[in-house]
């Protein structure tokens, strides 16, 4: 993961975090579909945001993230080891494990660098 990246991943593992902290869990959910979409090429990144979503599924009693995450988490590793990541996935229970999904352009940006 290039400097600039991790730089942004963290940020938005931040912004997830101060989110949650003030119970707004839709913007939390937010940053970290932002972060996997920045580390799910990297395995130890794309793992943490599968953690942290289903840390955030429990703590919102979302059943359908704390299951949805189960699999996801089984699957991020190996899913970046061997470049199966669909691009622009969000990581998030509402989106097939391997349907791709367009970039945002700022993160597109980024990725391009």
């Amino acid at each position: 993961m290039s400097p600039l990246i991790r730089e942004h991943f963290n940020l938005e593992l931040s912004l997830a975090r101060l989110a949650e902290k003030s119970s707004d869990f839709k913007t939390a959910w937010k940053h970290l579909a932002r972060a996997h979409i920045l580390g799910q090429y990297f395995a130890g990144p794309h793992l943490l945001t599968h953690i942290l979503m289903f840390r955030l599924g429990f703590k919102t009693w979302n059943l359908s993230e704390i299951l949805g995450q189960i699999p996801r988490l089984i699957l991020a590793a190996p899913g970046s080891w061997f470049k199966k990541a669909p691009k622009g996935n969000t990581g998030l229970s509402n989106v097939g494990i391997f349907q791709p999904l367009e970039i945002p352009d700022d993160l597109k940006q980024l990725l391009n660098r």
